[in-house]
């Protein structure tokens, strides 16, 4: 029988495990993992690229989960798109993230890629995607969300990512509207400080609120919180969201009228565990207001979650009564998202990606075309030089990097491509001997990463190859904000993500054969107004 379903007969030690998620260290189960899964209760794993090798290891490390747990796991992953990707097999189609979606102007374009990304995952047998980011992005300095946000104006991020949720809960999985009650306005990364917004409550209905108010009008399934202190939603120096009852029980159980079930953020994140620890964090939390705990990290501090939490109950902190209500609404996530891993993809492969691969294009965007230096008119015998990072973050913390492959896809419309690659925060090769490369080359494509304004070494190295070669065209990996840095650049394009159908797209446009028609989501202060867009014509050869 699974005790899961039914609160009331479950020991007290059980009901607190089912209250907490937590992750596990590497790609299989070794015996200590087997035996920290069967001896507690807990509700699930959620799974990061640390889990990741290949597909058929992913669903059978699931199946082990499973086997191992005294109920079904609840897994869940963060795969919200463009930078945040945990899976990226090739046979998924990857969705570009939220704003690239943003540029598109069509939330059409938004439940269609999130459709594609729930069945995926639910064929690999998720359960929970802590998708999509509600966060309305209008710092420009903002280091942790950035693309992760649809963009800067709260009406157009509320209509895309209702339709984002709509589209994973179409595709078989549970969606998470994070990170409430808004993460968009920060300067502080959460993941390694305490960030505050000091807005009134008025400019937080207007701005932040709005998004997550049409979410919960949807009836969204999960709301992830941040590890953001508002004095104006709780004036209890140093307290985050996480860990207030007057934002998660006071405004968003009993003014926004949520019912769903309220997760936190990782309670490993230094924002929380520098002050309060895994003990006194998971038990503030459930005070507060939340359902489900993400302890994360070693198993030690994992337990020290659970003990912590069976302590308050014992004397007399949290009351059973309280975790039933929890228990209660998990419950009723795990009967509604129920999936078992298969060892094949069940989807059509080719249809599922040459539709992500359109809505990827249509996300494209020229800021910026200065003498008509795009589309690159070149001839056959003249050099095009791609200038490209050597390794890429594969997620905002960076715990794996590949490769942008630029140079080969432009390599499909020009016989002569050249690359060279160089670090992204550190003087690789020196930066004269790359702007005499530049000045020799009949045009020039340089390939940016930020996650808000560009590192000093970059720039350094974009001046002195714009001086060098006034045809070279800035192509931004990431961060729309970067000609802040760049203003005398003659050409940018905007990606907002690296993946493959983005970076498809981008070749394509550069060279002619393809137009563009992406729209900028958010200002680029002083120089582009959000919804600013060049369209680019096809120019074929010939």
């Amino acid at each position: 029988m699974n005790h899961a379903d039914h609160p009331t007969r479950l020991s007290l030690q059980d009901k607190a495990a089912q209250l907490i998620m937590i992750d596990l260290p590497g790609t299989g189960l070794s015996e200590a993992d087997r035996e920290h899964l069967a001896r507690h209760a807990w509700n699930g794993v959620i799974l990061f690229a640390k889990n990741v090798a290949s597909r058929a290891q992913v669903t059978d490390l699931i199946e082990a989960i499973h086997a191992a747990s005294p109920q079904p796991a609840l897994i869940a992953v963060d795969q919200e798109g463009g930078l945040v990707d945990r899976f990226r097999f090739p046979e998924m189609s990857l969705s570009p993230g939220a704003m690239a979606l943003g540029a598109t102007q069509d939330p059409q374009a938004t439940y269609r890629a999130h459709v594609l990304m729930g069945r995926e995952l639910r064929d690999l047998g998720v359960h929970v995607d802590f998708a999509p980011c509600l966060d309305v992005n209008v710092n420009p300095a903002n280091p942790i969300i950035g693309v992760r946000s649809f963009g800067e104006d709260p009406q157009s991020v509320a209509a895309h990512g209702s339709a984002a949720l709509r589209g994973l809960r179409d595709g078989g999985v549970a969606p998470t509207a994070k990170h409430f009650p808004g993460h968009g306005d920060t300067s502080l990364d959460s993941h390694l400080a305490l960030p505050t917004l000091t807005h009134g409550r008025e400019r937080l209905e207007q701005v932040e609120l709005l998004p997550f108010r049409a979410a919960v009008a949807e009836k969204v399934e999960a709301i992830m919180t941040a590890h953001v202190t508002f004095p104006a939603l709780d004036p209890t120096a140093g307290l985050p969201a996480t860990l207030s009852a007057p934002v998660l029980t006071g405004l968003l159980r009993q003014d926004m009228g949520y019912q769903g079930v309220i997760v936190t953020d990782s309670l490993a994140m230094r924002a929380l565990a520098d002050r309060w620890g895994f003990a006194e964090a998971t038990v503030r939390s459930i005070e507060a207001g939340a359902d489900l705990v993400l302890a994360l990290g070693p198993f030690a501090q994992q337990l020290e979650a659970l003990r912590g939490l069976v302590e308050a109950v014992r004397q007399g902190r949290l009351s059973e009564t309280r975790l039933d209500e929890s228990l209660r609404r998990l419950a009723d996530l795990r009967q509604r998202f129920q999936a078992r891993p298969s060892a094949q993809p069940t989807w059509d492969v080719a249809s599922h990606q040459a539709e992500m691969r359109e809505i990827a294009s249509r996300g494209v965007t020229v800021l910026l075309n200065r003498e008509h230096l795009l589309p690159l008119n070149l001839d056959p015998s003249e050099e095009l030089l791609v200038l490209a990072p050597d390794l890429l973050p594969l997620s905002p913390l960076g715990e794996v990097s590949i490769r942008a492959p630029l140079a080969p896809l432009l390599s499909r419309f020009h016989p002569r491509v050249t690359e060279q690659a160089f670090h992204l925060s550190v003087a690789g090769p020196p930066v004269r001997e790359v702007a005499r490369r530049a000045s020799e080359a009949a045009a020039v494509v340089l390939a940016l990463y930020a996650r808000d304004r560009l590192p000093d070494a970059q720039r350094e190295l974009a001046q002195a190859v714009l001086e060098a070669n006034p045809r070279t065209v800035l192509v931004s990996l990431s961060s729309p904000y970067i000609l802040g840095d760049l203003p005398t650049a003659g050409a940018c394009v905007l990606g907002y993500n690296y993946g493959d159908f983005t970076l498809e797209a981008i070749s394509e446009v550069l060279m002619g054969r393809r137009g563009a028609s992406g729209r900028l989501p958010v200002t680029v202060p002083g120089l582009f107004p959000a919804g600013h867009g060049l369209d680019l014509a096809v120019s074929p050869p010939g």
